[in-house]
């Protein structure tokens, strides 16, 4: 069966969603050959023959999230930029950090973005492989590029100054906290295993108000004067 041959990109379409469902939810290690191609009702054979092995399926799962998630990232980091051009000062730069922050939050409390692409990110930061440099050029790259610009304006610092990098992945903890270790918050409030939309909302609640302070202690206005977003209205 060649590449081309419309079986032959079902058989890798059903595998890579296999992949983004078992090891979002089970991990990397626990997830076998036999486990992937059950879920994804084929023959165990067309593991090693379409992707290589259980490492080929990973790759091609972290180039799926890299593509889903760059192409909502990328879209969001042309507009944030567009916009830094225009404004008027610093408190104009706090009010659209704490937009953007939110309209992040969104994206990643999305249910389809809750598991796997979490794990993923995860994952690499500790055990880098492959997957780490496309996942980093296509998403967590441009993310905490976009975060350097507004809190290098917030702060009137170079954006690639390093201080204004650690200032900005400081920044961004907040919102890792929530989706990489949110196991132990689940369990110190007693939130169901998979988050529901009101679990969602009161996390991106507590972001924004956390946002709020945070852009306040950098220099912009006062917490209480930067006005609730679309964003954050929708949420």
């Amino acid at each position: 069966m060649s590449a081309s041959d419309p079986r032959s990109e079902e058989t890798r379409r059903r595998l890579v969603a296999a992949g983004l469902e078992l090891f979002g939810r089970l991990g990397y290690e626990a997830v076998t050959t036999r486990r992937l191609a059950e879920a994804a009702g084929v023959n165990q054979a067309a593991i090693p023959y379409h992707f290589g092995g259980k490492q080929g399926v990973y790759l091609a799962v972290a180039e799926h999230v890299a593509a889903q998630t760059g192409a909502r990232v990328g879209p969001l980091r042309e507009a944030v930029r567009a916009r830094l051009a225009e404004i008027p000062g610093r408190a104009a730069a706090g009010a659209l950090l704490l937009e953007t922050t939110l309209a992040l939050a969104r994206i990643a409390f999305e249910p389809a973005h809750r598991g796997v692409w979490l794990i993923l990110l995860a994952r690499e930061q500790f055990r880098p492989s492959a997957a780490f440099e496309r996942l980093y050029t296509e998403v967590s790259g441009p993310l905490h590029c976009m975060l350097g610009e507004l809190v290098g304006a917030l702060v009137e610092a170079p954006a690639d100054a390093p201080e204004t990098i650690l200032l900005a992945h400081a920044y961004l903890g907040q919102l890792i906290g929530f989706l990489v270790a949110r196991a132990g918050l689940q369990r110190r409030l007693g939130w169901p295993d998979s988050l529901g939309a009101d679990e969602a909302a009161a996390a991106i609640s507590t972001i924004e108000r956390f946002s709020r302070y945070a852009i306040a202690g950098m220099g912009g206005s006062d917490a209480s004067t930067v006005p609730p977003s679309a964003t954050a209205r929708r949420a």
